[in-house]
């Protein structure tokens, strides 16, 4: 070997804990995988999971995704566990106990490679944040989510029992995020804590005593040659809105909206996404008038999807709780200007460039608010061209690449503070918590 030729320093080993990994599957699954993508530019990355890419066959996957620097390390449910997230008010139970095997499998995997750090990335929620702050390595826990109740306000926009189901959740949260022990732990042993949102960040720091750094959960890829929508008004204003069918999704308030529109306004609506409440609301959007208009596309894989972002001029966010929304990005790539809720997760997206902010005081102001801004964009194709422009511009602060810059950083220090003395380690916050990022969130 040539002696002058310089040795490359060895790569730090992360570990990332992900319940679902794959780039297609759902929001959650994305986001780990996009994650230990990204990560994989500075470290050897282990990705423990419980379900692996769709098409992963084992060997043969492994070996190319150790050549990007990532590596699957793959527990399956055992049964029990199957079976109890199968069974209704049991899920979070079967998801602990894959949590407990899994922070062995990673004491066992920590003895061979020694990891640098361990990132808990998905599932977002607060609920189970994981065992592997027992871990003898830097623990990062978040982005954090699922802190957020269904305003008050809107619960008569849901069935009897699903407001009930909302009323229940909404206690619920309000104890375990004060007293739950796994959440205080963690909170307490990670070298960084990362909120999803304001919001989350605010109900952290006041439950759990932290200062989260707010880092969204998901991120978005840049679309090539994407181009702001025309200022023609000849075509109908194309509407899009996406999630799961599900009562907190709030669809009702954008066919409440439509119903009110005046007769002149045109405009054609697809709706992209399945569950429980479609049946109640194609009932709703034929009682309300508004059903010819509205084109029920179903749940097409995620590469499927991104078209229907590129053909709307508008995108409607609608949800009364949500973290964030993968959809709010998507549509903000394509150019799609945002018209939603403004609360919450979406409230941290949108501004006034790129969106029209609905206020989420209310269903009367919140329909109305809709009712307004739709007939806006129908009526002022130039306004509509400004804030596409601007949408796409927006996107970029979202990007993955932009999230693993930030991110690299929040390791960076994250290990400092692993070596710190025992009187710097006696310092009320982490050194990480006081870092003076460029956040998302500008």
């Amino acid at each position: 070997m040539n002696s002058s030729t310089p040795e490359l320093a060895p790569r730090r080993g992360l570990l990332i804990t992900a319940y679902h990994y794959d780039r297609l599957y759902s929001m959650e699954s994305r986001l780990s995988w996009q994650r230990a993508e990204q990560a994989a530019q500075g470290y050897d990355v282990t990705v423990l999971c419980a379900r692996a890419p769709m098409d992963w066959d084992g060997r043969k996957s492994e070996a190319s995704a150790s050549s990007r620097g990532v590596r699957l390390e793959l527990l399956p449910l055992n049964g029990l566990e199957r079976r109890l997230m199968r069974t209704p008010g049991l899920y979070y139970l079967g998801y602990r106990m894959w949590h407990r095997r899994a922070l062995r499998r990673a004491q066992a995997l920590h003895l061979k490679q020694r990891f640098a750090l361990v990132h808990h990335v998905s599932f977002c929620g607060y609920r189970e944040p994981s065992e592997m702050w027992q871990l003898d390595a830097p623990f990062v826990w978040g982005p954090v989510g699922g802190t957020q109740p269904l305003p008050s306000a809107f619960l008569g926009e849901l069935s009897t029992l699903d407001a009930l189901r909302e009323r229940i959740r909404a206690r619920v949260d309000a104890i375990q995020i004060r007293f739950d022990r796994r959440v205080r732990r963690a909170a307490k042993h990670a070298k960084c804590v990362l909120a999803a949102n304001q919001a989350v960040a605010a109900d952290l720091a006041q439950a759990l005593h932290v200062k989260p750094l707010v880092q969204l959960e998901t991120g978005v890829e840049p679309i090539a040659d994407v181009q702001p929508r025309s200022a023609d008004g000849t075509q109908p204003l194309r509407i899009l809105w996406s999630g799961r069918l599900q009562a907190w999704k709030g669809l009702s308030l954008l066919l409440k909206g439509l119903a009110a529109l005046p007769a002149d306004v045109r405009y054609e609506v697809r709706v992209m996404g399945q569950g429980p409440c479609e049946t109640r609301w194609r009932g709703l959007a034929e009682q309300l008038g508004v059903a010819a208009n509205i084109h029920w596309i179903g749940w097409p894989d995620y590469d499927g999807q991104l078209p229907h972002y590129q053909w709307a001029d508008v995108f409607a966010f609608t949800s009364l709780r949500d973290t964030s929304g993968t959809g709010l990005l998507e549509a903000l790539a394509a150019g799609a200007v945002i018209v939603g809720l403004d609360h919450q997760g979406a409230a941290d997206v949108m501004t006034g460039n790129c969106a029209i902010p609905v206020v989420a005081d209310s269903p009367t102001t919140a329909i109305e608010g809709f009712r307004w801004a739709i007939s806006r964009l129908a009526n002022d194709r130039q306004l509509l061209a400004e804030l596409s422009a601007h949408a796409i511009e927006r996107a970029r602060d979202f990007t993955w690449e932009r999230q693993w810059n930030v991110t690299q950083e929040i390791y960076t220090q994250a290990q400092r503070w692993a070596v710190a003395t025992s009187a710097e380690a006696a310092l009320p916050e982490p050194l990480v918590r006081e870092l003076q990022l460029v956040e998302t969130f500008s």
